[in-house]
């Protein structure tokens, strides 16, 4: 593991090479490359830049010696000319770094206001940017005094599930209590579970509940893993989502923020939520990109799948690969009838039931759980489902349609996709 880390030469700036050095030694690192970069702009005269050049070179040589300690990753100094940002970006790739780490006052947040070096790296670097405030607690976790307070950002991208894995990575290493953060907004919140919406400026119970268990979810992967160094904290929203994480961060004691970032530019980074978060929050900071290499430290584990079905011969063939999904733990098997529909629910739910598998190995160490919900919109309701049970994976049977009859119709499938935040397994027709 390659570590880069930025410095102007002061000392405020070794902070950041302190931390560099914790993370190394706690994950295996081989080398942290400390770079300088002068300003091309401001060299004057050939002789002068020269002169200038070659100051910092020894003072960045005398920083490292003060640096080296027995036992710890090789340091390496780099002195170079050209666009700051531009240039640890590009050092940061050629030198196949995990990890960028730059030292940012914990007093004075101009130094990361839009526009700036620090700005600029988080808003392109392809690897996870540390953004260092307050040492110390680094140092701490560093010698084992005290476990590295750490809250992540939880929402539903691609850069937040490589935030969650990287903080994996982080807790291998040493103590690591980690607040599983999440602000909802309650009409929002109710609509994915399929509940009933209640007031816009009041507390939901029963939604944080059930986002506080898919939170415990998302992070440990295994169901029901419990984790007494992992802690769900919800927050209705009324504001930016950053100034919430800012102040659960503030009401947890937090020494460290991992927040996913969409890399927006311009004037659309004013109001990101890494954004907010990486100019205001007086804690650490990791901004971690979409495109960033984050190793897997835990596998998916599916205990629970939801198999929804019309009754109809094709869509019943969909319930057998539910319970392939499944290797024990529980499988729904869901019916959707329209809300005007006369029902026999009794001999639905039967007729339900015996879609379960009757070979000796399948479904001995499951239980099925059948459901009848109405709805006009099958997709929706499919989903509503999936996410108040809680489920990991749904099954659905596809017919296929295609041209015209599938732009007039439409397809449950395909809009499931869309309403869904869970992997759906779909049957096509042969």
């Amino acid at each position: 593991m390659t570590i880069l880390c930025g410095t102007d030469l002061s000392p405020a700036s070794m902070g950041a090479l302190d931390v560099a050095l914790v993370i190394a030694k706690k994950r295996g690192g081989t080398e942290v490359v400390v770079v300088y970069v002068a300003d091309p702009d401001g060299a004057g005269q050939h002789s002068a830049r020269e002169d200038a050049l070659l100051a910092a070179r020894e003072k960045l040589d005398a920083l490292l010696a003060a640096h080296t300690f027995a036992g710890g990753p090789t340091l390496r100094g780099e002195v170079v000319v050209g666009p700051p940002d531009e240039t640890l970006i590009a050092m940061a790739e050629t030198e196949h770094a995990e990890l960028i780490v730059l030292r940012a006052s914990s007093t004075d947040n101009t130094f990361l206001r839009l526009g700036t070096t620090t700005s600029k790296v988080v808003a392109r670097a392809t690897v996870p940017v540390l953004i260092v405030r307050d040492p110390e607690p680094w140092l701490a976790f560093g010698r084992g005094e005290r476990p590295l307070r750490t809250l992540i950002g939880v929402d539903d991208s691609a850069a937040c599930a490589l935030g969650i894995q990287w903080t994996q990575a982080l807790r291998a290493t040493g103590p690591v209590d980690v607040v599983l953060g999440a602000v909802y907004y309650p009409d929002d919140a109710a609509a994915r579970y399929g509940l009933a919406p209640g007031a816009m400026v009041d507390r939901d119970p029963e939604v944080e509940k059930l986002l506080e268990r898919d939170l415990l979810r998302r992070f440990n992967s295994v169901h029901g893993a419990a984790d007494a160094g992992v802690t769900p904290r919800t927050l209705r929203g009324l504001g930016r989502i950053g100034d919430h994480m800012i102040e659960l961060a503030k009401a947890e004691s937090i020494d460290l923020i991992v927040v996913g970032t969409n890399q927006k530019t311009g004037f659309g980074r004013l109001g990101s939520v890494s954004s907010v978060i990486a100019n205001d929050a007086p804690q650490s900071v990791v901004c971690v990109p979409p495109q960033a290499h984050v190793g897997t430290h835990s596998i998916p584990v599916f205990q629970t799948a939801l198999v929804a079905t019309d009754l109809s011969d094709f869509a019943n063939r969909a319930v057998p690969y539910a319970f392939a999904l499944v290797p024990t733990g529980t499988v729904h098997i869901l019916h959707v009838a329209k809300k005007d529909d006369e029902l026999d629910e009794a001999a639905i739910r039967q007729s339900l039931a015996a879609l379960s598998p009757t070979l000796p190995t399948a479904g001995a160490a499951r239980s099925v759980v059948t459901h009848i919900v109405r709805g006009d919109d099958a997709a929706a309701c499919i989903a509503q489902t999936a996410a108040r049970l809680g489920v990991d994976v749904i099954c659905i049977a596809s017919h296929g349609r295609s041209g015209l009859t599938r732009a007039l119709v439409g397809s449950v499938a395909d809009r499931l996709l869309r309403e869904t935040r869970l992997p759906v397994l779909v049957l096509r027709p042969s």
